[in-house]
C-alpha cells in the first residue's frame, strides 16, 4: 500500500475519538499483553528467525505482519503524521523492541506505566504535543 492510500482510512469522527481516548494507554496495554504472554511472544520469534530460511513461511508471516502494521499506518494518517508509513514502521519497531529487550534480551518487563509513559513520548515525537 502507499501512503496516500492510508490518508481516508479512518472517518474523522473515528480519528477524534481516538484521540480522545487515552492512545499511548491502548498500545502500552497491548505491548503489556504480549510481555505476559511470553510463550506465545517467544514462538512468534521463532517463527520470524524459521521464516528467514523458508520463503514459502515469508510469505505468510509477512502477510500477518500486514494485517496488523496497515491499520497501525491508517491511525497515524487519521492523526495527522506527515508520514504515517515511517512512522508506523517506527511504532511497530518500538514495540517490538521493547518485547525482545524483556523476552529475549537482558533487559527486565517495564511496568504498565513506564509503557504507557514511553509509547506518549514516542507518538508526541511523530504527532506533536497533542498525544
Amino acid at each position: 500500500m502507499t501512503e496516500s492510500s492510508y490518508e481516508t482510512g479512518l472517518s474523522g469522527q473515528m480519528a477524534e475519538a481516538i484521540l480522545e481516548s487515552d492512545l499511548p494507554g491502548l498500545v502500552a496495554e497491548a505491548l503489556y499483553v504480549q510481555l505476559a504472554d511470553r510463550r506465545r511472544t517467544l514462538a512468534r520469534y521463532e517463527l520470524a528467525l524459521e521464516a528467514t530460511r523458508r520463503p514459502e513461511l515469508r510469505k505468510i508471516y509477512d502477510e500477518a505482519g500486514r494485517r496488523f502494521r496497515d491499520p497501525v499506518v491508517g491511525l497515524l494518517a487519521a492523526l495527522g503524521s506527515p508520514d504515517p508509513v515511517r512512522h508506523g514502521r517506527q511504532l511497530v519497531a518500538f514495540g517490538e523492541g521493547i518485547m525482545f529487550d524483556s523476552i529475549a534480551g537482558a533487559g527486565d518487563a517495564p511496568s504498565l506505566d513506564d509503557l504507557r509513559e514511553a509509547v506518549r513520548e514516542l507518538l508526541r515525537g511523530m504527532l506533536g504535543s497533542g498525544v
